[in-house]
């Protein structure tokens, strides 16, 4: 066991270590001064969330409605950075901390999920490095990109759904139904769970029937009837402009 802790630990570490390369890889010094940027649309997101920690609501020009981010729990919490006693230059650097945080501990759950079905040592310490330098994950984890905190939530919805085996466990669908509040696209997923959940637990179908599509309906329900009293419209404007 010792051995099995240390190795994941330098795991851990290393990645640490490589967090912290590649957020100073990716800041600019400009006049003295050291700015760190994100993804185009997580500083999209930004720019909605200064507004919304400013009094100006989730707007990208002030009195301007139009939702051009896709992501609302995750604008809440840039605007909650927003509301730090620091510059503007370091507000990217607060958001990819907790980027690089969220993706730390999904390592934690992916050891976790390995050890349910094995014992073998080479198996977990690969499955972690190779979830931890996965080049686009960290792409989007570390610049910004609210897949730090979705994929630290699915992680943490398989390893609840293995923990309780057979036994209905409501909190897969809490997780799941404030996983469509960071991002409304995650019902594709809540879905297949679901599916998967209702066929294999047989005595406890009633229960994913009533809590499963219940929290699904009422999470992406309660989102669109907000949206559409605030912008006016059913879907955020990004899904118009790619569809359409």
């Amino acid at each position: 066991k010792y051995l099995r802790n240390f190795s994941f630990g330098l795991i851990v570490i290393g990645y640490i270590y490589y967090c912290y390369r590649y957020i100073i890889a990716s800041s600019f010094l400009i006049g003295g001064t050291t700015y760190y940027v994100l993804f185009d649309d997580a500083m999209i997101s930004m720019r909605y969330a200064y507004n919304l920690a400013h009094g100006l609501g989730p707007v990208w020009n002030a009195g301007e409605r139009v939702e051009g981010f896709t992501n609302p729990l995750w604008v809440g919490l840039m605007a909650l950075v927003h509301l730090l006693p620091i510059g503007l230059n370091q507000t990217g650097l607060v958001i990819q901390i907790i980027g690089a945080s969220f993706l730390t501990l999904n390592l934690i759950l992916v050891k976790k999920i390995v050890e349910h079905f094995t014992d073998d040592l080479f198996v977990m310490l690969a499955a972690a490095a190779l979830t931890a330098f996965y080049a686009p994950l960290n792409s989007y984890g570390l610049l910004g990109m609210e897949v730090s905190l979705l994929v630290l939530m699915l992680t943490t919805v398989i390893w609840l759904i293995l923990k309780n085996g057979n036994r209905f466990a409501i909190s897969i669908y809490i997780l799941l139904a404030l996983s469509t509040f960071v991002r409304f696209d995650m019902a594709v997923p809540y879905l297949v769970i679901f599916a998967v959940l209702f066929i294999t637990q047989k005595e406890n179908r009633k229960q994913h029937l009533i809590w499963g599509l219940g929290l699904l309906v009422l999470s992406l329900g309660g989102q669109t009837l907000a949206r559409y009293l605030y912008y006016g419209a059913l879907l955020p404007n990004t899904y118009y402009l790619k569809v359409e």
